[in-house]
């Protein structure tokens, strides 16, 4: 019974294609706005698990800004003036204990990056050796900073592949950051586009000192260090926000693991999850409402041919079953197709853009139900009165 409800369903919405196909266009759209979007969500919540992931189980960070009550990072601070200073550097050095040596750290200046008459903007950072992964750098020509370059001060550039194309720069060519004259000595690539710090392409590296010195100030814009012991990682976290809160005499900064970054990261992408969902079964139900309308005018158009199954022997469940199939095939044929959408949106996006959606069985599973219960729930009511009819009036209907 259920194969023939199926074949009578399909064979009903062919011969009614170009209704069917404008009744699920709501569905079509719903689902294909659910999946896009929970594709883009998750693939963001991907690259930044990833890029947690190398920084590996004992990092750190510190940056400006107290962080929020709810213990998640103060992101408004980090345009603020830092609240973190070289001496900040090299109290941790002589005080904790708990974490290896030496503490790394950037600090951001301004300025466009130059070579002759060419000049582009991006993020030009002052670092440390060991700060060049706090950007998921990996060097592709020449060599990083180096401490030599830090502790000699020296005026060399590291700068992304990217940024080297767009200036026409290669090893050994001089670039200018305002009246400062640099070496290009190194050309790397970013690994993560989406980073913890910054996901610019458009990025040039130079000694701390250095950075220290253009902007005339020894404020820290980022501090990485790593715990010694990886079962204490919490315990040489406490330690290091003990000793910067009695050195400031307040909580002007956060430290926190990458974890815990992702835990935030997290909790958004779940409520931005929620939302798309909600946003999209308004869609479902214009959709789902278009569908229980058309199942009414099916209903009326086939009221001879229910009167006659009724008086050759069939029940009033299996009609209300074969109009039921009939709604939540058309329900999951346009979530099929939004699905097919949504994927065929994702692959571009992957491939002319730094996003990589993700799509999930998960997700498909969301929307494959969301569709078969919006046919279930709009298709019951046009189903149950098909079964109901009277078998005596529907056979004289014209």
């Amino acid at each position: 019974m259920l194969i023939d409800s199926l074949r009578s369903a399909l064979k009903s919405i062919w011969a009614n294609r170009l209704r069917s196909f404008l009744t699920i266009l709501g569905v079509i759209i719903g689902i294909y706005a659910v999946v896009t979007l929970l594709a883009a969500a998750q693939g963001v919540q991907k690259q930044i698990t990833s890029s947690v992931e190398d920084f590996g189980p004992k990092t750190i960070m510190i940056l400006p800004g107290e962080e929020a009550e709810n213990g998640t990072p103060n992101i408004t601070a980090n345009f603020a003036p830092s609240t973190l200073f070289v001496d900040d550097i090299i109290y941790l050095s002589q005080n904790a204990k708990l974490i290896d040596q030496p503490v790394d750290y950037a600090t951001f200046i301004g300025g466009l990056v130059s070579k002759g008459t060419t000049k582009i903007s991006g993020l030009p950072v002052g670092i440390t050796p060991g700060a060049a992964d706090l950007f998921s750098v990996v060097i592709k020509e020449g060599e990083g900073i180096s401490q030599e370059n830090v502790d000699k001060k020296e005026k060399v550039i590291v700068i992304s592949k990217n940024a080297a194309e767009k200036l026409g720069a290669t090893i050994g060519d001089e670039l200018s950051i305002g009246a400062n004259n640099f070496k290009l000595t190194g050309i790397f690539e970013i690994e993560q586009e989406l980073n913890l710090t910054s996901s610019s392409g458009d990025m040039f590296l130079i000694p701390v000192t250095v950075a220290n010195e253009i902007n005339q100030s020894e404020q820290v814009n980022r501090v990485v260090v790593y715990a010694k012991d990886i079962n204490k990682v919490d315990e040489a976290r406490e330690e290091v926000k003990n000793l910067l809160t009695a050195k400031h005499g307040s909580t002007d900064f956060t430290v926190l693991k990458p974890t815990d970054l992702l835990e935030t990261i997290n909790q958004i992408t779940d409520v931005l999850a929620y939302m798309v969902v909600g946003i999209a079964s308004i869609s479902l139900l214009v959709g789902g409402i278009g569908i229980s309308n058309i199942m009414l005018v099916t209903v009326a158009e086939r009221t001879r041919e229910i009167g006659i199954r009724k008086a050759v022997g069939a029940t009033e469940g299996a009609i209300l079953l074969q109009f039921l199939i009939e709604a939540v095939l058309l329900t999951v044929i346009g979530s099929v197709i939004g699905l097919l959408m949504a994927y065929g949106t994702s692959l571009l996006a992957a491939k002319y853009s730094p996003l990589e959606p993700l799509i999930t069985l998960q997700t498909i599973g969301i929307a494959l139900s969301m569709g078969g219960i919006a046919g279930i729930v709009f298709g019951l009511f046009p189903a149950i009165r098909a079964a109901r009819k009277n078998p005596v009036e529907a056979l004289r209907f014209e």
